[in-house]
């Protein structure tokens, strides 16, 4: 949940501090006062774009700063230990400064991070409700996002398998096209495609060749330095001052003491005698690299030939030689695909054949387990928005196919609403009102409240277009989703604001010559004498601060 906000140099807002507890908070005030502002504030916490319109005139830049409570919310928890923040204390500071010049930092547990991030981290923490996400609700294919939603895993296996078809079968189309549209400039590719690997073919590329070949031209190049050494080498193995020849009998001298004095010197002749040993190898072995050593200029001249082919192969393709190999087998490839035309494309076409039909198996299963559910939802939507005085509304939950399969099934998933008695189902869009639509969503939002994982959600003037009995019932859909999670509302109704259980008065005032936003936190009187101005919307009066105390009274036994 939100604990506490600050807001500075943010649009009309000077400096201001808001503490938030759980329950449900309604923020109130007149219109122009800041309200929506405070929402904006708080968006920008969640990766809302940022602007430079924000940054209050004359200043450098805005700072929003929010402290939360991550109890629980395992979700955001995790993707905070991916990004490697650490989570050991049970809240997080989170901080966003915008400059004027409309960029902005953000920042979690004074770490910065991406916009992406910030966006994922809270999002899975709070939800902002306002009335473009209203809107939304009329587009059909958010309605397909709710469903399977709602599902919450029931048919994850048979969704998979449709994804891992479809994919497949989307592969195979695309690759049947790329064929079909071969042309001209495929012939002339192809012409260029067997020019190279035949190029390629006739250099006989081998992995690692470049570096022996430089062992080799080295060598050779170096064949009378070489000998020197070798000859060397090998006369201190062979003259009459030989090494080996003093090992030989340094290790006769230990044999005879071994055998006066038994065991204290037998390792150490074994030790010469590897060394004797080693030394007698090493000796043959210089004795062939002599006889092998002459200098053979038609060998370097094949030899720097070679590599002068390799290292122009390399520079013509900008490849290294395992990578030419690689390119070598890709193009044989291609070139007998395009050569094999009429096979290939009637390969293709049969694969593809035999996945639409198992696109058709896979969907149809996919469907079948969306109706299910979709059954469940409907009569679970139907019994919020009735509670929500719209008694005589119902509500189907459509499918119809798609002309082709999509990647979220066959059929396209569409809400119909009935609002009144003996009319006919017809889309959100054609027939829902505003607060049609706003009591849809928030009876939405009481379904899938304890699904998402989040801690807190606000509520932007929802209740718009709601009075009378309506709004009292949205009052109490509001307050029964603040008994699951904390639930910060704007709203003018009072009845919303006489069943919360903390109140905020919004207002503004001029402070050397500039406006500014200012939060009181209402209670007793004061409280009352809000409510009673949001009753009356002009004078309030004895009576409507009397029928203001009677309906927060009321509220606090019913509701409390």
């Amino acid at each position: 949940m939100l604990q506490s906000l600050s807001i500075k140099q943010f649009a009309i807002i000077d400096e201001l501090e808001i503490q938030f507890a759980d329950g449900l908070t309604v923020l109130s005030g007149e219109t122009g006062a800041g309200k929506s502002i405070i929402i904006d504030a708080i968006g920008q916490l969640i990766g809302m774009r940022a602007s430079s319109d924000f940054v209050r005139h004359g200043e450098k830049k805005a700072i929003i700063e929010g402290l939360f409570d991550i109890d629980n919310a395992q979700e955001a928890i995790q993707m905070l230990d991916h990004l490697g923040i650490d989570t050991d204390e049970d809240f997080l500071i989170v901080k966003r400064e915008i400059f004027s010049s409309g960029k902005s930092i953000c920042r979690i547990n004074n770490q910065t991070v991406t916009l992406q991030d910030l966006r994922q981290v809270m999002q899975a923490l709070l939800d902002i409700h306002g009335q473009h996400e209203t809107q939304t609700l009329l587009k059909p294919k958010y309605h397909i996002e709710l469903l399977d939603r709602y599902a919450d895993g029931a048919y994850d296996k048979v969704y998979t398998q449709y994804m891992t078809t479809f994919n497949t079968y989307q592969d195979k189309v695309k690759e049947l096209k790329a064929l079909e549209s071969a042309d001209q400039a495929l012939l002339q590719r192809l012409d260029l495609m067997k020019f190279q690997f035949e190029e390629l073919k006739e250099a006989h590329l081998q992995e690692n060749e470049s570096e022996q070949l430089e062992i080799d031209i080295k060598r050779i190049q170096n064949s009378e330095q070489l000998n020197h050494a070798l000859n060397g080498a090998y006369m201190t193995l062979t003259d009459e001052h030989a090494i080996t020849d003093r090992l030989y009998e340094l290790s006769g001298q230990l044999q005879m003491i071994d055998q006066i004095v038994p065991e204290r010197y037998a390792q150490l002749k074994d030790q010469v005698d590897q060394f004797y040993y080693t030394l007698e190898d090493a000796k043959h072995q210089l004795y062939d690299e002599m006889n092998q050593n002459d200098f053979d200029e038609q060998m370097l001249n094949e030899l720097e030939a070679r590599m002068n082919l390799l290292n122009n192969l390399k520079r013509k393709y900008g490849k290294d030689i395992p990578e030419l190999i690689i390119y070598q087998s890709k193009i044989e490839e291609e070139i007998n695909k395009i050569e094999n035309y009429e096979e290939s494309t009637a390969q293709l076409r049969n694969d593809i054949h035999q996945l639409s039909e198992q696109l058709t198996v896979d969907g149809q299963a996919l469907s079948k387990e969306r109706r299910k559910v979709a059954r469940q939802l409907r009569d679970h939507i139907v019994a919020e928005i009735q509670n929500l005085q719209m008694k005589d509304a119902n509500l189907e939950i459509s499918f119809k196919p798609y002309d082709t399969p999509q990647n979220d099934g066959l059929e396209r998933v569409e809400f119909l609403i009935s609002p009144n008695k003996g009319e006919p189902l017809k889309s959100l869009n054609k027939i829902a009102s505003g607060g049609e639509l706003s009591r849809i969503m928030l009876a939405l939002k009481s379904i899938f409240v304890r699904s998402r994982g989040q801690t807190a959600i606000l509520f932007d003037e929802v209740d718009s277009g709601v009075s009378g009995q309506a709004a009292q019932k949205m009052a109490e859909k509001m307050k029964q989703i603040a008994s699951v999670i904390q639930v910060i509302c704007i709203s003018h109704l009072p009845q919303v604001a006489s069943m919360c259980d903390h109140h905020l008065y919004i207002s503004k005032h001029e402070k050397e010559n500039r406006t500014t936003t200012t939060v009181q936190e209402l209670s007793g009187d004061a409280r009352i004498e809000e409510v009673a101005r949001m009753i009356s919307g002009a004078a309030v009066t004895e009576l409507t601060k009397q029928n203001a105390k009677e309906m927060i009274e009321q509220n606090q036994i019913l509701h409390p």
